[in-house]
């Protein structure tokens, strides 16, 4: 972990954290599902994704486990060809997502180098940027050292759109698929 530390003095890493979970929060507050912390971050679930009243489905009140990574955008980290993002996940937090049993998946936030401008700001809103991409790596085989690089569809930006389908996956009891950002 880095100690470099923005201006108000809090870690940067900190920072990157506060700001994927105020995108979490914006999802949710357009699709009425909920958000939930663990106290502790000891299994690599950072957020829940939470919904109620899916009650023609398996699980009324379906749960997915959330694993955020934010990154500083690099034009070398996206593949313009392939429309996807690169992204390197260490062993431990790869091995904290492949389990079947357990709904999980990870997001990815892409912020500006500048922290100042992670934020807009004007007379009439507040907007964050960039994005944040979700991948699922549910049935994959175990790591057993290093790290894997990631190529995460671009089209599987996490929109209002792809949390509802997610969530509908989850009550429903079926594996979540990476999709190619194709919600049906």
């Amino acid at each position: 972990m880095s100690n470099v530390r923005g201006q108000g003095g809090s870690l940067t890493s900190h920072s990157k954290e506060l700001v994927s979970i105020s995108y979490m929060f914006a999802i949710c507050a357009q699709t009425g599902l909920n958000l939930t912390e663990p106290k502790l971050d000891n299994d690599g679930v950072d957020v829940t994704l939470r919904g109620k009243g899916y009650k023609s489905y398996a699980w009324s009140k379906p749960k997915l486990d959330i694993q955020l990574k934010c990154t500083r955008f690099k034009r070398s980290n996206i593949n313009f060809k392939s429309s996807t993002l690169s992204f390197q996940l260490k062993k431990e937090n790869y091995n904290e997502l492949i389990d079947l049993d357990y709904p999980s998946i990870l997001i990815v936030h892409t912020v500006p180098t500048n922290q100042a401008d992670w934020i807009k700001l004007t007379n009439h809103s507040i907007g964050l940027r960039y994005n944040c991409y979700w991948y699922s790596l549910m049935g994959e085989a175990e790591l057993s050292k290093g790290s894997r690089t990631l190529k995460i569809p671009l089209s599987q930006r996490l929109t209002p759109e792809a949390a509802m389908w997610l969530m509908e996956q989850v009550a429903s009891k079926k594996p979540i698929q990476n999709t190619g950002g194709v919600y049906v």
